[in-house]
């Protein structure tokens, strides 16, 4: 059975881990204590029924998408949180607060050393194809970064141009007039989701919920939850 590791937990990688894990061994590694947290992702979605091969209809409703028209506004991070405990259920292994120190190519296999995960401080695993989405996962407190050397037979989750962006929840009555820098959507909490390119230039009134800094595609259709989902297929190798 073939073994797959992926790099970061991000909405693509916890997509294609549900489709590859029917046939083959699958496991992620998370620099962070949670996977989903901090939130990294936009929260918005053009096409709601692009969820329903992932989630129950329970899932769903927790989290509560609020109309956008023409799409819908929700927190991406339960969302991730809910495609982790779903790809755990159906048998990918999740290493959190972990670090991979090396990859190494060996007879057209990666073996994989990293630290922080296992019943050891050290460990390594061999595997036969490494999907990295790193480029989608804020940093991690303190710096900590996976040494992943560039190599030919790495993959990546698509695109891997991005560019620095502001992200910060603010109260939705705050949000009624914003520049034409912004991108905005609502969420059902009475909440709003305001992204910026770069140095966010307005401050909502009754000042930021939430804050944070990601890395994002440079194109709006890229930057939302549907990439995510059709990237992640297009790795397992699926279908719409």
């Amino acid at each position: 059975m073939k073994h797959v590791l992926f790099i970061g937990g991000s909405i693509a990688s916890l997509v294609a881990a549900s489709h590859l894990s029917n046939h083959c061994k699958v496991s992620l590694i998370e620099l962070h204590a949670e996977v989903g947290m901090p939130s990294g992702q936009p929260g918005f979605i053009h096409d709601l029924s692009l969820l329903n091969s992932y989630l129950s209809e329970q899932q769903l409703k927790f989290l509560k998408p609020d109309d956008n028209e023409p799409g819908w506004g929700l927190r991406s991070e339960w969302l991730t949180k809910h495609l982790a405990m779903n790809a755990a259920h159906t048998g990918t292994t999740i290493h959190t607060k972990t670090r991979i120190t090396s990859i190494k190519v060996e007879n057209d296999q990666f073996i994989v050393e990293f630290q922080g995960g296992g019943r050891a401080s050290k460990d390594s695993i061999i595997v036969d194809r490494v999907i990295n989405s790193a480029h989608y996962i804020p940093s991690a407190p303190g710096g900590m970064q996976h040494t992943v050397d560039e190599h030919s037979m790495i993959e990546y989750v698509e695109p891997t141009v991005t560019t620095s962006w502001f992200g910060g929840t603010a109260l939705t009555s705050d949000c009624q007039s914003l520049p034409e820098t912004a991108w905005t959507f609502s969420r059902s909490e009475g909440l709003s989701e305001v992204w910026f390119e770069g140095t966010p230039n307005w401050q909502p009134n009754h000042g930021w919920i939430e804050q944070i800094h990601s890395n994002l595609p440079f194109s709006a259709q890229h930057r939302t939850i549907d990439a995510q989902i059709l990237e992640g297929m297009r790795l397992a190798g699926v279908s719409k």
